[in-house]
């Protein structure tokens, strides 16, 4: 269909778009993109041809004429369309940045999960006050060394960076949880705190859980409270972001035959390396049971041994998620299952564990 001339900048102000006003003069005028999440103030990454009458995101791609622009923001039929812009008029939306546009997207696969995340830690410092408090926990230098430790960069500058470096090593960020882009940028999202590697059977990193520097803790559910501690590195509902799953953690000697069931990778990690090495499987949260039988099936283990938080009992929905995941391992067949009990005056294994060794 061949339409008369429509100047494609009195249609963008008749969309409401965010046009930039130092570029009103020019050929190419920049508008802000209804249809990808990149946006805000000095980012216009629509660019408007008032020659040929033309659009064109640098971004998402999305390109078009007048008629096809007013269309798709409205929702309506190119010739609709075609007719409302001929009546003309001088009534013109008031300017206002598009909704970022979110997408439920899934993790890309684990290798390159692992691939990624292991040079993002190579790129990494760990600060001196979460140094120190893996070592008041148990662990020696040289197991935080091993099992990359590492500190959230703090500024966004550092951030941006990160991913910059990422990318030019070839990574793929869009899929990989805790990145997305914000003014069209790739960075890193998340809280200020420790960085977790969880791990499956092989030691591929599948997702990274942080401990926070700062909680602000408002509940007087003890339970949610110690929620507050952790968050999974995650970039979920942000443009081009990904969500990240609640992933089983495992660590030490993977050959035993015997398997420790706690909660948190990093209780587990100093749980293991307290006990000499001992296998222990670790939930991402007491009811995140997604995963967790056929990771038990794939160590091929006899017998699992609960280590679970002594308070646990405590609170009525902890009590129920730990009397589901009891029965869902006993119908493992051939699974020998026990609980492991401790002074209750240690609420965590590696607390137990931890006393054990300052005694010895």
């Amino acid at each position: 269909m061949v339409y008369d001339k429509i100047p494609i900048v009195d249609t963008a102000r008749r969309c409401g778009l965010v046009i930039d006003s130092r570029t009103l003069r020019r050929s190419e005028v920049e508008a802000s993109c209804p249809f990808c999440g990149d946006h805000g103030a000095g980012k216009y990454h629509l660019s408007l041809n008032t020659d040929t009458d033309q659009y064109r995101c640098n971004l998402c791609g999305a390109h078009g004429n007048s008629v096809s622009l007013y269309a798709r923001i409205n929702g309506v039929s190119n010739k609709e369309a075609y007719l409302e812009l001929k009546k003309g008029g001088n009534v013109y939306r008031f300017p206002q940045q598009p909704t970022p546009k979110i997408t439920e997207r899934q993790p890309l696969p684990l290798e390159a999960r692992h691939a990624a995340y292991s040079d993002m830690l190579e790129h990494l410092t760990l600060l001196d006050r979460h140094g120190e408090n893996l070592l008041e926990r148990g662990l020696s230098e040289e197991r935080i060394r091993r099992n990359q430790y590492r500190s959230m960069p703090e500024t966004e500058r550092g951030r941006r960076l990160l991913a910059e470096l990422l990318r030019s090593q070839g990574h793929e960020l869009l899929g990989l949880p805790g990145f997305r882009t914000y003014y069209g940028e790739w960075t890193l999202s998340g809280p200020n705190g420790l960085m977790i590697p969880v791990r499956n059977k092989a030691s591929l990193i599948q997702g990274i859980k942080i401990r926070l520097d700062d909680v602000v803790e408002k509940d007087t559910d003890k339970e949610k409270d110690k929620d507050r501690k952790y968050r999974w590195l995650s970039s979920r509902k942000m443009p081009n972001g990904t969500r990240s799953y609640s992933w089983v953690h495992v660590t030490g000697d993977t050959t035993r035959k015997r398997a420790y069931l706690t909660e948190g990778p990093l209780k587990g990690d100093v749980a293991s390396f307290l006990a000499k090495d001992a296998l222990f499987v670790c939930l991402g949260g007491v009811s995140a049971l997604g995963g967790l039988k056929d990771t038990i099936l794939d160590l091929g283990v006899t017998e699992v041994v609960e280590a679970m938080d002594m308070d646990q009992m405590a609170n009525k929905d902890v009590r129920n998620a730990i009397l589901k995941m009891r029965q869902e391992l006993k119908t493992v067949k051939g699974l020998k299952y026990t609980k492991y009990t401790w002074n209750p005056a240690c609420k965590g294994v590696d607390d137990y564990l931890l006393s054990c060794a300052a005694r010895a």
